[in-house]
């Protein structure tokens, strides 16, 4: 068993009233706010009911490892992230949460399609060695889980504490998760049980961990959504699966498409891309220095045989690693960077 202190069960707790970052800022630092008494807590700004309560709670145990904003085994790319928790509960391999993570989040009512994406997914960015993150719901994320297995590990984020598992039926997927040295991850006490409010609010951390995120199938209202809209307000790339046109399960992220979001149409080529596999020393291919030089991605799309939407999703990649720059009139130019041979 792993205790945390009053101060770290205290700013858990009042995570979502206080301004953590503002006030370790006035303290100087974790430590110095860590040594705080009530009075000086609300000499820095806090009110003094939080104050009182903050100091009062007590100590917290947990089944797993408390990983406090001041370990060194805190992830660094979460404590970069808008309001990171100041405290993680994981059970498993925490070294997990530090690598390269995809995140990977969809319906839990997912066609065989969506399933079959999730998990070709999963599969190939764990045979690259990233980690795929996701939510240990039914549907895709179950999809992704299992995809992973398949070739390397994968990290589930809770939307309730570590005593319990939700839905029930992935019990056996949470124990394989953990024997292929995978974790399950939450902000919340172990005794935490499960609630509506509660899967939003781990969503954030499904995408707080992630260096992207991918939409596999998402209705028009759905979790998977929230976790597109707060990728884009911290600038982690959105890309989605393009669905069946008319089907339930795919109306929400088709949407994501139709408001700008990047498809992604070929997982193994999208994996290539991601993971560095791809060549970046070769000549750009025919088509890009035809479109570079002023040519519409119609008509060179036509010229070449292509879909013009295979081109637009390619261009809109480099845009995002800052090769290419979108002009007026559906026009791109270089920005100077080196284009290489990772489009074809």
């Amino acid at each position: 068993m792993d205790t945390i202190s009053s101060f770290w069960a205290g700013a858990q707790d009042l995570a979502d009233k206080l301004d953590l970052d503002s006030l370790v800022e006035r303290a100087g630092s974790w430590q110095a706010l860590m040594a705080m008494r009530t009075h000086d807590l609300v000499a820095i700004g806090v009110r003094e009911d939080l104050a009182r309560k903050w100091r009062a709670t007590r100590p917290r145990e947990t089944q797993g490892l408390a990983v406090t904003r001041v370990h060194e085994r805190y992830p660094s790319r979460l404590a970069n992230r808008p309001k990171a928790p100041p405290v993680l509960f994981v059970e498993g391999e925490r070294e997990a949460l530090s690598e390269r993570c995809i995140g990977i989040v969809g319906t839990r009512r997912c066609t065989p399609y969506g399933a079959a994406v999730a998990r070709h997914l999963g599969a190939a960015f764990a045979r690259a060695g990233w980690v795929v993150v996701s939510g240990l719901a039914r549907g895709i994320d179950t999809h992704a889980h299992r995809g992973a297995l398949e070739a390397g590990t994968t990290v589930a984020v809770l939307g309730h504490g570590l005593n319990m598992t939700s839905p029930a039926s992935n019990l056996r997927l949470r124990r394989t998760i953990l024997e292929h040295h995978g974790a399950m991850v939450t902000t919340f006490p172990d005794d935490h049980q499960a609630a509506r409010w509660t899967f939003p609010a781990r969503n954030r951390w499904i995408v707080g961990l992630s260096e992207l995120l991918v939409v596999v199938e998402a209705p028009q209202r759905s979790g998977a959504l929230i976790s597109a809209h707060l990728a884009l307000e911290i600038d982690v790339p959105v890309f989605v699966v393009p669905g069946h046109i008319g089907v339930e399960a795919c109306r929400g992220s088709n949407e994501l498409i139709e408001q700008g979001a990047c498809p992604l149409i070929d997982v193994d080529r999208f994996v290539d891309e991601w993971t560095g596999r791809l060549p970046f020393d070769l000549p750009p291919p025919s088509w890009l220095q035809e479109v570079l030089s002023g040519h519409s991605v119609d008509a060179v799309a036509t010229q070449h045989g292509r879909s013009a939407l295979d081109l637009i999703s390619h261009l809109t990649q480099l845009e995002l690693e800052g090769r290419v720059v979108r002009l007026p009139g559906g026009r791109y130019a270089s920005t100077g960077m080196d284009l290489g041979d990772d489009v074809v």
